[in-house]
Order: C-alpha cells, then sequence, then structure tokens
C-alpha cells in the first residue's frame, strides 16, 4: 500500500474539523440563549413577587420568602456566568481563531511562516486547539447553566408548596 493511499484526505479532514468547530459555536450560542431566557425570567418572576411583597395581602412568613429569593438570585447568578465573555485562552499558544491573537498578528510574519510549512498541519493542529478549548468552555457552561435550572426549579417548586400550605390551613 503506498503512502498516498493511507494518508487522510485533507480537504475532508478541514471540512470535518470545520462542521465540527461550527457545531460547537452553535452549542455555545444555544447554552447562551437558554441562560438569557433562564435570566429574563427569574427578572420577570422576582417583578412579580416584589410587587406581591409590598402588597397587604402578602401573607407569607419572612423565611419562606427569603428562601425562594434566595434561589432564584443564586440560579440567576449562575445563568449570568454562563453568558460572562471568556476574554482570556486557556492555552498560551498562537491562534488565529482567537480574536486577540487574530487583532495582534504580525501579517508578513504569519503569511512567511503558512508559505514556508506544511499549511495544512498547521491548520489541522490550530483548529483541533480551538475545538479542545471551546468544548472545555461549552463542558463549564452547560454545568453552569445545569445548576441555574435545577435551582430555578426548586424555588418554583418550593415557592408551590409554601403556598398550597398557605391555602390548607
Amino acid at each position: 500500500m503506498s503512502d498516498s493511499n493511507s494518508r487522510t484526505d485533507p480537504k475532508a479532514l478541514a471540512e470535518y474539523l470545520s462542521k465540527n468547530y461550527a457545531q460547537l459555536q452553535g452549542l455555545m450560542k444555544q447554552a447562551d440563549t437558554k441562560a438569557n431566557i433562564l435570566i429574563a425570567l427569574i427578572g420577570a418572576i422576582l417583578s412579580i413577587f416584589f410587587n406581591f411583597l409590598m402588597s397587604e395581602s402578602n401573607r407569607l412568613v419572612v423565611w419562606q420568602t427569603a428562601t425562594v429569593l434566595s434561589l432564584l438570585l443564586i440560579s440567576g447568578t449562575f445563568a449570568i456566568l454562563v453568558i460572562y465573555p471568556k476574554i482570556s485562552k486557556p492555552s498560551g499558544k498562537f491562534s488565529l481563531t482567537y480574536f486577540k491573537d487574530a487583532q495582534n498578528v504580525d501579517t508578513e510574519k504569519w503569511t512567511k511562516k503558512l508559505i514556508n510549512s506544511d499549511q495544512e498541519e498547521l491548520i489541522t493542529k490550530d483548529i483541533m486547539d480551538n475545538i479542545k478549548i471551546i468544548s472545555s468552555i461549552l463542558d463549564k457552561k452547560f454545568n453552569k447553566l445545569r445548576i441555574a435550572y435545577i435551582l430555578f426549579g426548586a424555588s418554583i417548586f418550593i415557592k408551590t408548596i409554601f403556598d398550597a400550605i398557605i391555602w390548607f390551613y
């Protein structure tokens, strides 16, 4: 078997990596969108809650109110951490797909480096490094989003239990 037949087609590899990278970017947008929706929902619930607290028909006990509000605020904090931009990159490696590196690149030096090297290998390594970094960021985002959803659900569940206790007693 010849060496040329055993190598992966560079165009196929580049296409595969590009699709993977785009899919990860889509997942990142999805996590940010879900966090934004949760933040808006928490904001609406808190405004209704505060209007209710100011009304004269408020019969909730202080510790019940504090419990629900605390869970909502902690949930909102985790949701905000999901969308908070991560400016620094985890690896110290140079990458043209990282905006700060691309902004500060010496174009002549980088062009010569690309021309004088194995471009396919250099680009493939760069994309693979970025896929690894984005995957790590996504893992953190979805873990924080999961915690925010759990706390939000717990606050709604506890509020429902408190309301049921008040209605039946």
